[in-house]
């Protein structure tokens, strides 16, 4: 996702001139010009500033499954997460001169806050593991998705394993603080879905869909390839 954002008439050649390099457009003084989406061929004068702000790649996997210290350096070395990203999404540490013991509590805190007493596990042998968080399992005469994790108990093979899990839902700028107003793009308010094991409190899945849709079915199984019952 990258934000496009254009100044006209700024004091970019008099901070140049006092050898000042700005490090964000925000920092520079000039009119702010509203760029439609892709929009092309508009003329920028000497004056003007034109800035392209990138997000970072998406990580791979559970964050609370990343070294607290390497979440830390990546913060302080403005790599790809802010502060409040480290926090709010679940990676649950803060940037500190020295690792603690807050910063090892502090996952195992977030895990707790997602999960439910008295989850129930399936038991059965694994007989497919189809993501990394996700296994299926046989229980007596039946298949269960199973957390591949703690073995929490997801519901028949048949449902939607996304049922089964602890749902958090937030606004769209918890995905990607870049996006800005949604409005701009699209009629519908969009929001950002994780699903937590109701067991281990472990992140299974993620999807953004319009507020008023039905959880997206991500995996249809071929029970034929699962072997007879």
């Amino acid at each position: 996702m990258n934000v496009y954002k254009f100044k006209r008439g700024t004091d970019i050649s008099q901070r140049l001139r006092k050898r000042e390099i700005p490090t964000d457009i925000a920092q520079v003084k000039g009119e702010d010009v509203t760029l439609q989406l892709r929009q092309e061929n508009f003329v920028q004068n000497p004056d003007d500033v034109y800035a392209v702000i990138w997000s970072a790649a998406g990580g791979f996997g559970d964050p609370l499954e990343r070294d607290p210290l390497k979440v830390r350096e990546d913060v302080l070395d403005q790599r790809s997460v802010s502060v409040a990203a480290a926090g709010d999404l679940r990676r649950g540490v803060r940037p500190r001169p020295a690792r603690s013991r807050r910063d090892e509590e502090a996952p195992r805190e977030m895990r707790a806050a997602n999960r439910k007493e008295g989850s129930a596990k399936v038991s059965g042998k694994v007989v497919a593991r189809i993501t990394d968080n996700l296994e299926i399992r046989r229980e007596g005469n039946g298949l269960r998705c199973a957390c591949a994790k703690c073995a929490a108990d997801l519901g028949p093979v048949r449902e939607n394993y996304k049922d089964h899990c602890v749902r958090r839902e937030s606004d769209i700028s918890a995905a990607n603080p870049n996006i800005g107003d949604y409005k701009r793009y699209i009629d519908d308010r969009p929001v950002f879905r994780q699903f937590y094991c109701p067991g281990c409190g472990a992140l299974v899945e993620n999807e953004i869909a319009r507020a008023d849709d039905e959880v997206l079915r991500d995996i249809e199984l071929d029970m034929r390839e699962l072997g007879p019952r």
